[in-house]
This record gives structure tokens, sequence and C-alpha cells, in this order.
């Protein structure tokens, strides 16, 4: 009986036999797995571990690859098409939402097709959207109508918002959209519309906030929300710290950077010869912070790039310049071309 049942939250098969095995639960009658029900009812976060092989795609597919716009520096990062060329990829650039209005779509768009281009990357479609925006969503089932595939599959990154598209297209009630990483544990799949849709569990990213804090910190560092930039005018000396997470300190003409962050995280001026006492001291002054950090350096080229830190947001400057950064240890730190003007 066991072996047909799942949890509707994060797709686990359900078994009673051993509570430190994702799936447990007390009853086959029940909706969630232990884990889930604890992270939907308590927000506590438990057993689920992180997929890392990319699953069996059948050819007659639509792949919908979809991305965070926090994520933008990993975008065709995973050369999924290798393994299954005879689907129709299509790159969903998910959470429009959060950025700021006024941004250039157009542009954004513009810079991602060149991007594609340069890495060989083929797709039917790019598509700038958010699960949360019913026009978006709306638009989305048309579109994937019109192509005549039987099945449509979800991959992306962990945290990238598909089980929040997966709920929005199918009205599924019970999967369980939550900034937890690696929450879908075995595939989701729904019917609509003479397909099936599958969410698929998050393709693993090496160094993002999971690995580093726990699930109750972590989850109020991601935007969730429009996020408005903050803007800082630095004097030579001056440096920044990201709560207790981030030091950084900028030479050269990166001195206004401007950071896409939740709002709530916390920003402040410092000066450079205070980062790493601060650093030292993290617990008297810092909420949030680590037992372990490293330390890297950016050479900032001519025009306009991204500092991206992890899936907790970015930063752009303008070069030529150089930027010092301390930072958690193995935390995902890198640098891109900026794709969109501020």
């Amino acid at each position: 009986m066991s072996s047909t049942i799942r949890c509707k939250g994060c797709g686990a098969l359900l078994q009673k036999e051993d509570p430190n095995k994702v799936g447990y639960a007390t009853s086959y009658d029940h909706v969630y797995c232990q884990a889930c029900y604890k992270l939907f009812h308590y927000g506590e976060s438990t057993l689920h571990f992180h997929p890392e092989d990319l699953p069996s795609l059948p050819a007659n597919a639509v792949i919908l690859m979809v991305s965070s716009v926090l994520h933008l520096d990993l975008l065709f990062s995973y050369p999924v098409y290798r393994y299954q060329p005879d689907a129709k990829f299509v790159y969903i650039i998910n959470q429009m939402d959060l950025l700021p209005k006024g941004t250039n779509l157009d542009r954004l768009l513009e810079n991602i097709k060149r991007k594609a281009k340069s890495l060989s990357v083929p797709y039917e479609d790019l598509i700038l959207m958010s699960a949360k925006n019913p026009y978006d969503i709306e638009h989305l089932k048309a579109y994937l109508k019109e192509l005549h595939e039987p099945h449509v599959y979800l991959l992306g990154v962990q945290n990238s918002g598909k089980t929040t598209l997966f709920k929005a297209l199918t009205k599924d009630e019970d999967a369980l959209a939550m900034k937890k990483a690696g929450l879908t544990q075995e595939a989701l799949k729904r019917a609509y519309d003479g397909m099936m849709i599958y969410d698929m569990p998050g393709l693993y990213q090496d160094g993002y906030l999971h690995q580093i804090l726990p699930y109750s910190l972590y989850k109020n560092l991601i935007p969730d929300s429009m996020i408005k930039p903050k803007i800082y005018q630095l004097k030579e000396g001056q440096s920044l710290m990201i709560e207790g997470l981030i030091g950084i300190s900028f030479y050269g003409y990166t001195i206004n950077p401007i950071f896409y962050v939740d709002q709530m995280i916390d920003i402040h001026k410092t000066n450079d010869e205070r980062v790493k006492v601060l650093m030292a001291e993290k617990e008297k002054h810092f909420k949030v912070y680590v037992d372990r950090y490293e330390e890297k350096a950016f050479k900032i080229p001519t025009g306009k790039y991204q500092i991206t830190f992890a899936d907790m947001g970015f930063m752009h400057v303008s070069g030529p310049g150089l930027v010092k950064l301390i930072h958690p240890k193995g935390l995902h730190i890198s640098l891109s071309e900026a794709l969109f003007n501020d």
C-alpha cells in the first residue's frame, strides 16, 4: 500500500519505518510527511536531501528551465539540452516581480539572448515572468498549449520558484512552495488541459545560503517582494558590512555600489580597517554571522558589472576598480556583466 502513496508537499514516498529517513509519516492517511508537516505548520526545517542527479527526460517534452532573476549569474550553467537534445527548451526568467518598476526589461531580454548565443545554448523561447502574476500564468498556459507536447517539466536551481509556478499552472493546493532549499524530493505531477506537468527536484547549487545557515535564518535573507535598490556613496577608505556575513571594500571607480537585496537586510558603513575587527568580534555586533570566513578580490573592468551573493541578491558596480570581500567560507560569490541598467 505504501508504495503508491506520496507526500503531497515534497513528493517523497511515504514510509512509517524510519523517522530519520525522507518520507516518514506516522500514518499513510496523512497528506504530508512529517518533515513537510512541521515545515508548513510550524516553520521547522527537518529532514530533506538535495538531489544532484539530472532526471531522465523524454524526447517529446517541453523543458521549462526556471531561473530566478536573483540567479542570473548561473543562467545557462546547467547544459540539460545535452542529455535530451530532442526536447523543446524554454527558459523562464522567474520572479521578475522582485525587480523595481522601471527596470528596462527589453534591455534585460536582449542581454540574455546575447549571452545564450555566446554560449551556443539552444532554446525555443525566453520568457520573463512572475509565477505570482495571474496574467503571466495565463499567457504561459496559452503558450504551452500551442507547443502541442504531452509532457512539461519544470527544472531549475533550488528556490527558483518552480513549485510556485507548478501550483499556479495546475491549481495544486497541497504542494509546498516555501524558501526551503531541496524541499521537492521527487517529481510532483498533475494533469492540465491534455498535458502532464512535472515539478522536478531542484538542481543542486553549491555555496548557497542553505549550506552555511539554518533555515530559520536564511529564509529571511532571500527576497520575496519588490526590491528597492540601495545606493551607497562612499568616501575613500570606507567599506560596507552586510549583516555579519560579508565585508566589502572598494577601490577605484566602484565607489557608488547599488545593492539589490531584501529590505530587511542590514547594510552599514564602516572603515576599511574595521572590517576584520568586526568579523573577529561578530558575536558582539551581529545577529547573523558564521564561524569561518575567507577573502576574495575582483578586478572590475570598465563598464557595469554585477557581483552576486549566492541566492541573497547582488550589487551593481562600475569599473575600472577593485572590490575586496570577506565572506563565509564556501559561499557562492561571482562577478558577471550586469544584464540591466539601474
